[in-house]
């Protein structure tokens, strides 16, 4: 299993985000996935970003509700970064 940590940033931003039980969910579920080194499901668009958020991942949990996160091997660690809709994240 890999160790999980969870930015400050990600913690402010979940405040904002206010998730239903959907996406609360779907959000344990995805992370869970991800700790137990497990593919996520193709709904969730999991994909490598590029250009000022290299070395990160993004996933969605619904629609436009993304969280970015780094996985890094070394480590064996996966790190929570931002969670929100794209046009919040993506100035």
């Amino acid at each position: 299993m890999v160790k999980l940590t969870i930015s400050k940033q990600f913690l402010k931003d979940l405040k904002k985000v206010k998730l239903n039980q959907t996406n609360a969910e779907k959000l344990f579920n995805y992370v869970s996935l991800l700790l137990h080194e497990k593919e996520l499901p193709p709904e969730a668009k999991n994909h490598p970003l590029i250009v000022n958020w290299k070395d990160t991942m993004e996933f969605h949990i619904s629609g436009d509700l993304i969280v970015i996160y780094r996985k890094d091997k070394k480590l064996k660690e996966i790190q929570l970064i931002r969670i929100g809709i794209h046009s919040q994240l993506f100035k």
